[in-house]
């Protein structure tokens, strides 16, 4: 858990920053904080849980990050509305349709305020043709005109700020699952927790193996340890010992080699 905690809050507090805060520095800067978290973080959850893992888990990531990036925008401006946002008594000016690709439809309306200037920001959206010019329309506004202005009492961030939440959430989880799902254990990067198989039933296997008598051209029976995890060499020694072989224990070059005669035999475990 040493590397998953860190981990997993870099992965939720940059994931909320890139969503709430990051565009407010403009595109540029956005992007090239985008590449630079996704970059540390594909390093993190590489050592977490392995290349494979965490592969997997960047993907779930930037995923999530694209999908609360949306929200993020909405509750970022309903924070900046309601925390610098004016109400002004607004006239209908302008009106514009635009038309999207499945049929959809967005009404723009362009507002001045009673004094004929033009109300700070983009122009108001609607999802409904409610106004028409020379309409009367109470809105607020962002002064400094970053915000699109909106009506009172649509300027609420609690849904959309749970939606970032879940976003990074998402993006913490994905660092748990990747120490969790890829069977990481707390102490060295790149080992692997294994499901054993009893010890017994991994004695039972190398000794059918040895019973087989499947000698390579220099005369050896070549085991794979990892096959084996819950046998020492010394363990293995003896098994075959009793199946009248001995245990090479030079130039072995990774392997358990098993056959009738060796260079430098491996002593076996003695019995308990």
């Amino acid at each position: 858990m040493t590397r998953v905690l860190p981990t997993a809050a870099y992965a939720a507090v940059g994931a909320a920053g890139l969503m709430l805060g990051a565009p407010l520095l403009g595109m540029a800067v956005t992007v090239l904080l985008w590449i630079v978290h996704l970059t540390v973080l594909g390093v993190l959850l590489a050592r977490l849980g392995g290349a494979e893992a965490g592969c997997y888990a960047l993907v779930a990531t930037f995923v999530a990050l694209l999908l609360g990036s949306f929200v993020g925008q909405t509750a970022r401006d309903d924070l900046t509305l309601q925390t610098r946002g004016e109400e002004v008594k607004a006239v209908v000016t302008g009106e514009r349709l635009e038309k999207g690709d499945r049929g959809s439809r967005t009404w723009y309306y362009t507002l001045e305020d009673r004094n004929g200037r033009a109300v700070p920001g983009p122009e108001l959206r609607r999802e409904d043709d409610d106004l028409d010019p020379g309409d009367a329309v109470t809105v607020v506004a962002d002064p400094e005109g970053k915000v699109r202005p909106t009506t009172p009492g649509l300027t609420g961030a609690a849904p959309e700020l749970l939606g970032v939440a879940a976003a990074a959430a998402v993006c913490a989880g994905a660092a748990v699952w990747t120490a969790r799902g890829s069977g990481r254990t707390g102490g060295r990067p790149g080992v692997r927790r294994k499901k054993q198989r009893p010890v017994a039933e991994q004695e039972a296997t190398l000794r059918s193996i040895l019973q087989a008598r499947v000698f390579d051209r220099r005369g050896y029976i070549r085991v794979t340890p990892g096959s084996f995890p819950g046998l020492t060499q010394q363990r293995a020694a003896a098994i075959a010992a009793d199946e009248g072989l001995k245990t090479e224990g030079f130039g072995n070059r990774g392997f358990w080699r098993f056959g009738n005669q060796g260079i430098d035999e491996v002593a076996p475990e003695p019995p308990d």
